[in-house]
Order: structure tokens, then sequence, then C-alpha cells
């Protein structure tokens, strides 16, 4: 099967995921109700929302650059284009391939003059960083859903405490297989050249070399550092908690920040399905999901269900918007160019100099 062919059918199995969310989600939804509901929304709700989504952003930014530290120094203006572009296309681009964005984006300097930074070196403080909110969004998922007890209700309560379980466990197990090749490193090295060496001598050094560069940064530097980047990340989920709940009231729902802090921890496992660009369909959904474990009739055709669904897809919508239009911004002022993102060049894996 040629790239061409892979590729049309990623794409297609993306699509067909995001409309079977979608149809989930609006299968018993009076469309322009919704519509109408959408546009009832004061305007100032939406501003509050945008404003703490962009503080959001900074404080992503800003935490990605602790991981970034021990590969190089990276100005601002650098990595917060790097952020936005990056984001843009992890919203644009199907099955979540976006994410491989950043660290192409942020290795490379965007004068030429900069430092260049490995790139396995900078896919390393995205998995670190993905690994952390894992872990970080499943334990608060289950602490919340255990907190709250009884008050948790609907079909989906089971699936609700499964699912935060499973993220936890799966996170962690990944963060484990991590600590053990960054601690013996060599043996990582030498089992996976031991693999490889029998198809390809070259493709097995160029892959220890990658390896080998990838777990070399897979730390969070001094302990302060440490302690600022974990921090920031709850930092970072607390203010998406409390956006939540500076909208709910827009739509006459209202949770306990508990119980939104459950809401995020649902939403963000419906982040995890790989489907269409921008999350369509699935963002939505397990919105809509988390708020029927609090709000009766949020998955029906009611008036909560219309309220519900017009909440969840307002929040797509904004959450879509602001990313986009942020990445769309930093292209246009010329601090990112996409112009030959996926070139491989041997120099992009090999360590930088000294900042």
């Amino acid at each position: 099967m040629n790239k061409h062919l892979k590729l049309a059918l990623r794409i297609v199995v993306s699509l067909s995921v995001s409309a079977f969310f979608v149809w989930l989600s609006l299968r018993k939804i009076d469309v322009r109700r919704m519509a109408g509901v959408i546009a009832d929304v004061p305007l100032t709700y939406i501003l509050y929302y945008l404003c703490i989504a962009l503080t959001v952003h900074v404080i992503r930014t800003v935490r990605w650059g602790i991981l970034l530290e021990p590969l190089g120094h990276v100005g601002f203006r650098r990595l917060n284009s790097a952020a936005a572009v990056g984001f843009m296309l992890l919203m644009v681009l199907p099955l979540r391939l976006g994410e491989f964005a950043r660290p192409l984006l942020i290795a490379r300097p965007p004068d030429g003059q900069g430092v260049r930074l490995s790139r396995s070196g900078a896919l390393a403080s995205v998995v670190v960083e993905r690994i952390v909110d894992g872990i970080f969004m499943g334990l608060l998922g289950v602490i919340a859903l255990w907190a709250l007890g009884s008050r948790v209700q609907g079909g989906y309560a089971d699936f609700a405490r499964h699912a935060s379980l499973l993220v936890s466990a799966g996170f962690f197990a990944l963060c484990v297989a991590l600590v053990l090749a960054y601690f013996l490193r060599d043996q990582a090295l030498s089992l996976t050249r031991k693999l490889l060496t029998p198809l390809s001598e070259k493709l097995a050094a160029r892959v220890v070399k990658m390896l080998d560069s990838f777990i070399s940064a897979l730390h969070l530097g001094s302990g302060w550092k440490a302690l600022g980047f974990f921090v920031l990340t709850a930092l970072y989920w607390s203010l998406s908690a409390f956006g939540l709940l500076v909208m709910l009231p827009a739509f006459g729902m209202h949770l306990s920040p508990l119980e939104a802090c459950a809401l995020l921890a649902i939403q963000v496992v419906g982040a995890m399905v790989p489907a269409g660009p921008g999350m369509v369909g699935t963002l939505s959904f397990f919105t809509q999901m988390g708020l029927s474990l609090f709000v009766a009739g949020a998955l029906g055709s009611g008036q909560e269900g219309i309220a519900a669904a017009a909440f969840a897809n307002l929040i797509w919508a904004m959450q879509f918007g602001q990313q986009v239009a942020l990445g769309l911004i930093f292209m246009g002022l010329g601090h990112v160019s996409l112009k030959g993102l996926l070139d491989a060049s041997p120099a992009d894996d090999e360590e930088p100099s000294a900042a």
C-alpha cells in the first residue's frame, strides 16, 4: 500500500469517526433550537472564556519552554510562534497528526540564525508533556468522581469512572517505560541496535541515534524547574475547568468546581479519540456525556439536552476558533513557516550547540 493510499485511508477513517460522534451528539437535538440558544449567549460570556483560553495558551507555552530549556535556550517569541502554529495544526489535521508539528517547528530557528534543537529532543518534550497531562487528568477524574459519589448519575457514570482509571493507568505505564529507558539507557540502545541491525545497519544506526537524543531529553531540568512545570500544569488545568464554570450559567446550568473538574476530565478522554480535524464530534459528544453525569436530560431531546448540546458545540467552536486564529496570525506575521516542515536533515537529530 503506497503512502498516498495510506493517507487517504486515514483521512476516511478519521472523518468516519467524527461523523459517528456528530450523529451521537445531535441525533436527538433540534439543531435550529440549539443554534438559537447559542445566538442568545451574551457576548460578555464569550469574551470572558476567550480571555481565559488565551491565558491558558500562554501558560502552556511557558510550561513547554521549561521542558525545552535543557536542549537550548529558546526566546519567547520563537516559542510562542511554534506553539501557536503547532496547536493550530493539531486542530486542523486528522487523527491528531498535528502532535508532531510543534517539535518540528521549534527544532529549526525561523530565521536560520537561532539555536537549532534536536528534533528527537523536541519530540521528547511533547511526549513528557502529554504523559504528565494524561496522568494528571486521569487522576483528577478518578478523584473527582469518587469524591462526588452518588451525585454522579446517568447511564455513563460507570463508563466515566472506568475511562478515568484506564487513562491514569495507561499514561502511568508509559511514564514507567520512559523512566526505565532513561535509567537503563545503554541497555535500551543496545537492544534497539540488535533488533534493527539484521534489517539494515544504516537504519539501526539512525534509529539508535534518534532514540539516544530522545532519551537524553527525558528530564525536567533542576528541581525548581520541575516544581515550576508542575505548578503551571495545575494552573493550566484549573483555568480550563474555571472556563467551563464561567460559561455554564449562560445556558442555565450550574456545576460545583469538583463537578467541573470531572466534566473536564471526560472532555480530555474524548479529545484522545483519534478523529477528524478539530476533534469534530468527539469533543462535543464527550462534553454532553460529562454534563449528563450531573444534569438530568443532558443527552435527551428536551430543553436540558438542547442547552447541553449548545454549550458543548459553542465550547468546541471557541476552542477551535481561538487556536486556529492564533496560528494564522503568527503565520501571517511571518514568525513561522511551514515550508520544508517535513524535510528530514541529519543535522536535525544532532545535539545542539550550547546556547
